[in-house]
């Protein structure tokens, strides 16, 4: 697969190049943030090589230690990037006007260390980590942070993203979310179409059925919440999981 940086480098420029038309860049901003809900180690790579980016540490051991540590983590969980690539290649492939051929040395010699495993690549891949060890210990230019600066929210992004999404999805739910993120429009809208009138029906049926008013209450406010939701991936996996509940 392509190494992270060409993901990484277009996942940033998506973000700040829609980042002045709001419709778009929340758009954009949802559909990136339910990439990393469903891939634990996209969020894992994202948020470490923005470390590796910005950190400072006062020396070179310190440094050359985080370095090696990092290096062995990422080495470690590479292989998981393999289930996210089909969702990341969708997401560049829809957006190509927002993305730039762009370079980051720093993410390059990341690549380097982490993606090259060939003997002949030693002298290469040492040199990648003594860049990196010296890029630790530099000081780094200080940024104001404010939260509508996108590189500092490509960064936030992953770096508080447990916060947001802190529990676990179940096996079930990650390939609900797989499946919508790769969703066409027209796919979209005939499945939104399906699963809302599965989900009002098995409603239906148990409102019928149902002899406790508590229960009947939260039947009836559960189906006018998804009568009210309009066609989108994020009202699809809404009512998909409004339907699991309901079995």
């Amino acid at each position: 697969m392509k190494n992270f940086s060409y993901y990484k480098n277009n996942i940033d420029s998506i973000l700040e190049n829609s980042f002045r038309d709001t419709k778009k860049f929340k758009t954009n901003l949802s559909v990136i943030m339910g990439t990393m809900k469903f891939s634990k180690t996209l969020r894992e790579f994202f948020t470490l090589y923005n470390d590796i980016e910005s950190k400072k540490f006062n020396g070179i051991d310190e440094g050359a230690a985080y370095v090696n540590e990092a290096i062995d983590y990422l080495k470690s969980r590479k292989k998981n990037l393999q289930k996210v690539k089909p969702i990341l290649d969708k997401i560049i492939a829809d957006r190509k006007e927002l993305c730039e051929n762009r370079t980051n040395t720093i993410y390059e010699n990341i690549d380097n260390v982490v993606f090259n495993n060939k003997v002949t690549s030693l002298e290469l891949v040492a040199e990648s980590k003594q860049i990196l060890t010296k890029h630790l210990i530099t000081e780094k230019k200080k940024t104001v942070s404010k939260i509508n600066n996108p590189k500092i929210l490509s960064h936030v992004l992953s770096k508080n993203y447990n916060e947001v999404y802190g529990n676990k999805l179940t096996e079930n739910q990650q390939e609900i979310l797989k499946n919508t993120l790769l969703m066409t429009e027209d796919t979209l809208n005939k499945e939104f179409d399906n699963v809302k009138e599965i989900s009002l029906n098995k409603i239906n049926s148990l409102l019928s059925e149902s002899k406790d008013e508590t229960l009947s209450a939260k039947l009836v406010q559960v189906k006018n919440e998804i009568k009210t939701l309009k066609n989108s991936k994020k009202s699809y996996i809404r009512v998909r999981g409004l339907l699991e509940d309901l079995k």
